[in-house]
């Protein structure tokens, strides 16, 4: 036995030495493009042990693009080294690492497709490589690239797309072309949820459930928010394992060496789901690293280690990709990972830790109606899916002008009694019957309060007594006041837009426009940017902008003495386009709008209006004939239709849609 076992251990010995002699001899025959065939050895130069191959630690990798050549640089964090691949690509933006696959993609700018590399973990040394496989030439102008498990969505600025493929095997395949109705930059999945920045903007939107109801042609998104402290934002990526989503901020694009930042928003599931469509995430409630210690100038993408907490970025404008750790409360910190890099674009980090961590999509949201009342100052909240309703007595025993914020449970109205703004928290807890104190109030400055719009910490209230605009800001305890502005028009309805405050000409059919409306600090006449007719309004009342869907809904109360059948709801699709292209004192011809109007719709004087973007309903507060009432399919539906919801309302008078 013993004699077999050297015999057997001798053979093999020699076929051993065979073997290494024939691969030594075919070496060069077998090398192609800076590596082997799969069934081949590597070169010793390039060959990496066990040791090489687990590191003196976890595998912890950042993939960055450039748009200067084309090449990929992998930085080996925990060993300190650097890797540059080189590929027939002479610039790249959009990045992703697949370690089960050890194939790294990137979407090509000046071949505009995705294209995958693979063996990228065999290597020690910079090479050069051939495309593995790629996808077809659909892009136009690339930007990021998110990846749900075999789905790869492309941002493209070109036309503002998204491409949407399919990976099957070697190949991408083109599942759909998706139009957006805004700039696109970054994106990011969050489960089945894609998150994308809003290019020229500080705004943060979702599309819900993207990977199941992508399909070619238009789509809205069905949340838009204001990230408060971003100048314009660009990158974007999220950690389900830390529920934490950080934006980069490039400030101004001319500026490419040091007004560059990022924010971080930590229990981001919990914040972002909070905000209702159109609503602001204040400042307070994030994290901001900015600064010239930072040295980010343009940072166009960025990834984060949940393991660490440390965020990396590549800075296009610098040109150095760029890594903090030991964040803590932000600021003007000094990068402690600090490497340079010509017209660095995208960024990716990867680890067996992290690899995957696109966290959950949320939740079904809900949307709830808060109305007033100039009969008797109550707050009455519907659901109208649930059909079910609760009133809150308030402080008030006349108000006009709503808002509710869920992301810190309180509601501000406009008391026409008091005269004066007024504030509850805990606005929720309340149950149905319920008295409800005042937390603090403004001073009594008003005089006609008719409505309020929102912006983040800042209230605008429109009062038809004088034509005046008060500006209030508020920090949880009190009110200041902060402006008071003479319009020379009569006011009511008013809405924000962005920054930009729209606001209804009483009496008439006109929209004024305000443009950053919080530019201005100086008390006193305040002129509208901009204002143009609405073709088929008598006397308009009531307003709102939907960010997400980019629709103006204004009301037409028609005769004012009128309060039964005369009133009508104009609705205006495509609304940033429309606007624009309409000048200082032209129309906005009805062939823009879907107009509802006629016996059947109960409209008498409807006071204000909101619009629900997720379901496409409109709802009124109809003072003159007493109710609150909800049409149905408002971008499609004109002409003498019906409500589908109807409530009685005494008074009915403000209306805001905290909608999720």
């Amino acid at each position: 036995m013993k004699h077999t076992t050297k015999l057997s251990t001798l053979l093999y010995g020699i076929m051993t030495i065979c073997m290494l002699s024939m691969i030594s001899c075919q070496e060069d025959d077998t090398m192609t493009n800076g590596y082997m065939d799969d069934d081949m050895m590597m070169d010793d130069d390039m060959m990496m042990d066990d040791d090489d191959m687990m590191g003196d630690g976890r595998r912890s990798e950042l993939y960055v693009t450039n748009n200067a050549d084309g090449s990929i640089t992998k930085y080996d964090l925990t060993n300190d080294a650097t890797l540059t691949i080189g590929t027939p690509t002479t610039a790249a933006e959009g990045i992703y690492y697949d370690a089960s696959e050890d194939i790294v993609v990137q979407a090509s700018r000046s071949s505009l497709w995705l294209e995958a590399f693979d063996k990228v973990s065999t290597y020690t040394m910079d090479y050069d490589d051939d495309i593995a496989f790629y996808g077809p030439a659909d892009l136009e102008s690339p930007r990021e690239l998110a990846v749900n498990g075999d789905f790869y969505v492309v941002s493209d600025n070109g036309s503002n797309k998204f491409f949407v493929y399919e990976k099957s095997g070697m190949s991408f395949m083109l599942k759909a072309t998706v139009e957006v109705p805004f700039a696109v930059w970054g994106i990011a999945f969050k489960g089945t949820d894609l998150y994308a920045v809003v290019d020229i903007s500080s705004d943060l939107a979702v599309f819900y459930d993207f990977v199941n109801s992508a399909t070619d042609g238009p789509m809205a998104p069905s949340k838009r928010v204001t990230v408060e402290g971003i100048v314009r934002t660009h990158g974007l990526t999220y950690s389900g394992a830390d529920d934490v989503m950080v934006m980069t901020d490039i400030g101004d694009a001319a500026n490419t060496d040091d007004d560059g930042g990022f924010h971080i928003i930590s229990d981001f599931s919990s914040k972002f789901d909070a905000l209702s469509d159109g609503e602001v995430l204040p400042v307070s409630m994030q994290t901001r690293v900015a600064g010239p210690s930072t040295l980010m100038g343009n940072p166009i993408d960025v990834a984060y280690d949940s393991e660490t907490d440390a965020v990396y970025v590549s800075d296009i404008g610098t040109s150095k990709v760029l890594g903090f750790t030991s964040i803590g409360s932000g600021g003007d910190l000094t990068p402690s990972f600090n490497m340079d890099l010509a017209s660095a674009s995208s960024i990716y980090f990867s680890s067996d830790e992290t690899d995957g961590d696109i966290g959950m999509e949320s939740s079904a949201g809900i949307t709830h109606i808060y109305t007033t009342s100039t009969a008797n100052g109550n707050v009455v909240v519907y659901d109208p899916n649930s059909g079910t309703n609760k009133t809150i007595i308030t402080g008030s025993t006349s108000s006009e002008g709503i808002y509710y914020s869920a992301l810190n449970d309180f509601l501000i109205q406009g008391s026409r009694s008091n005269l004066a703004l007024e504030y509850y928290s805990g606005f929720s807890l309340g149950a149905d019957g319920i008295n409800l104190s005042v937390d603090f109030s403004s001073s009594a400055d008003l005089m006609s309060p008719r409505e309020i719009a929102v912006y983040g910490n800042k209230v605008v209230v429109s009062d038809n007594m004088d034509h005046t605009f008060y500006v209030y800001s508020y920090n949880g305890s009190s009110f200041t006041l902060m402006n008071t502005f003479d319009i020379d028009f009569n006011v009511w309805g008013i809405t924000f837009m962005g920054s930009h405050l729209l606001a209804v000409v009483d009496n008439d059919s006109d929209l004024a426009v305000f443009d950053n409306f919080f530019d201005n600090t100086a008390d006193g006449v305040l002129m509208a940017s901009k204002r143009v007719t609405i073709e088929g309004i008598v006397r308009t009342h009531g307003i709102t902008y939907s960010n997400s869907a980019d629709v103006l809904v204004m009301t037409d109360i028609g005769d004012a003495a009128n309060t039964l059948d005369d009133g009508g709801i104009h609705t205006m699709a495509n609304f940033t386009a429309l606007i624009n292209a309409t000048e200082d004192g032209g129309t906005i011809a009805l062939a823009s709008q879907k107009v509802i109007e006629g016996p059947s719709t109960g409209l008498g004087n409807p006071i204000d209006v909101g619009y629900d973007a997720k379901t496409k309903r409109i709802f009124i507060s109809e003072i003159g004939n007493g109710k609150v009432l909800g049409f149905e399919n408002c971008l499609e539906s004109e002409g003498d239709v019906a409500p589908y919801w109807s409530a009685d309302l005494e008074g009915s008078s403000s209306l805001y849609i905290y909608n999720n």
